[in-house]
């Protein structure tokens, strides 16, 4: 009945979202009030100090207070020119840029999209000149219309718009992030071959095809050396949220049983003024934002790990329509040859895992894994989800070979 009752609430706020009511232009507003995110001005969390003892996975960690925000994207790099990276959060309709010293976050500045629905953000520095940028995928409605910002005087400044394709950064073994676009469809949600985008500056043009299988959409992949042999292998996550490893010649090598990633970003084939149809509506195919997955390599010469998100779901994932993810954690898996085998993770936290990365902050040492956490969720009121921002040190998980079994929330 419990189990019901979570499936029946959950229901109709997707059936909201669903119904032609344009969620997407509720831009963090209640009552015509402008709000905005709990501690604008300062958001502060204290490192736990280090006695020089051996600590568990859990003690090397950072987090942040509770943010007010549907968080559904996140990224990290330098925006400012300052030499130290900083990170940057993204909600449904506004993005946040965040600075890192001295064990404390504080907000530099936002941008607010307006009534553009933001599905994910990446930052990475794809031209030679300049500082790294954030690039967003956004949706208008039932068409992409994806933008660039840049941080200038201390603002956010959007010096590209409306590109009409996904967007999405990788980063290739060999070559650094590669930033990659695809376009949208009428029948299907991802038409045609996936782009290698160049950045000119003031517009984002398509060159060539990049060379992964039609089979996989721009979200949800990454290329690495799983083997350890300089040969690329493709791991990505499936619909039904599956891992999947193919070669590059799309034959498959690997499906797993277990359940990866997962994610209730919506992707949207029309805007309010086309749902007319509502039975037709609900009979096309839902289609979410595939979050992010990456390889990384533990030392050098060594194979690369991939890097997923794995949660349980509260509706045992019996309704595809419906997603109440819960019990979120990073995983470190290594290829075999045959199969994906688990060597380390994060230990579970109480709610949803929205994005990661893996890079270095000011005053951590070593590569760090940046993990943004959706604590709770509220599709209808975006300022009544709670976020967090959580850093672990990476070296530390994978040595101790953290299981990550023990919820966050246990300890």
């Amino acid at each position: 009945m419990a189990l019901f009752a979570r499936l029946v609430s959950f229901s109709l706020v997707v059936l909201f979202a669903q119904s032609g009511l344009a969620l997407g232009s509720m831009v963090d507003t209640v009552a015509g009030t402008t709000l905005a995110p709990a501690s604008t001005n300062m958001v502060i969390a204290k490192a736990e100090p280090d006695s020089g003892k051996k600590k568990s996975a859990s003690e090397k960690l950072w987090r942040s207070q509770e943010l007010s925000l549907l968080a559904i994207g996140l990224g990290v790099g330098d925006v400012d020119g300052d030499g130290k990276n900083e990170i940057v959060v993204a909600s449904p309709s506004t993005v946040y840029l965040y600075r890192f010293s001295e064990n404390t976050l504080s907000l530099l500045t936002e941008y607010s999209a307006g009534s553009l629905e933001i599905k994910a953000i990446d930052v990475a520095k794809i031209r030679k000149s300049g500082p790294p940028r954030i690039y967003v995928t956004a949706q208008n409605r039932g068409s992409v219309a994806s933008f660039v910002l840049e941080y200038k005087d201390g603002k956010l400044v959007p010096v590209i718009e409306n590109v009409s394709y996904f967007l999405r950064v990788i980063d290739y073994p060999t070559h650094g992030p590669i930033l990659l676009g695809q376009s949208k469809g009428l029948s299907q949600m991802y038409d045609g071959p996936i782009y290698r985008m160049e950045d000119k500056g003031s517009s984002l043009e398509a060159g060539d095809r990049f060379g992964v299988p039609l089979k996989i959409p721009i979200f949800g992949f990454t290329i690495g050396d799983f083997e350890g042999k300089r040969k690329p292998l493709i791991a990505v996550y499936d619909k039904n949220d599956h891992l999947r490893i193919y070669n590059p010649d799309g034959k498959r090598l690997y499906v797993s049983k277990d359940y990866y990633g997962g994610s209730d970003i919506i992707l949207r084939w029309y805007g309010p003024e086309e749902l007319r149809d509502r039975v037709k509506d609900l009979n096309t195919e839902q289609v979410y934002v595939r979050p992010r997955i990456n390889w990384w390599r533990p030392t050098p010469g060594a194979p690369a790990q991939v890097l997923c998100i794995s949660h349980s779901s509260g509706t045992m994932r019996m309704l595809s329509r419906t997603k109440m993810f819960e019990e979120g954690r990073i995983m470190g898996l290594m290829w075999n040859g045959d199969a994906l085998e688990q060597r380390w993770s994060t230990p579970k936290a109480q709610g949803m895992i929205v994005d990661f990365t893996v890079d270095s902050l000011s005053g951590l040492s070593g590569q760090r894994l940046i993990v943004l956490e959706r604590k709770k969720t509220d599709w209808l009121a975006f300022l009544l989800s709670r976020s967090q921002i959580k850093i672990y040190d990476l070296q530390q998980l994978v040595s101790e070979g953290s299981t990550g079994e023990r919820n966050e929330s246990e300890k």
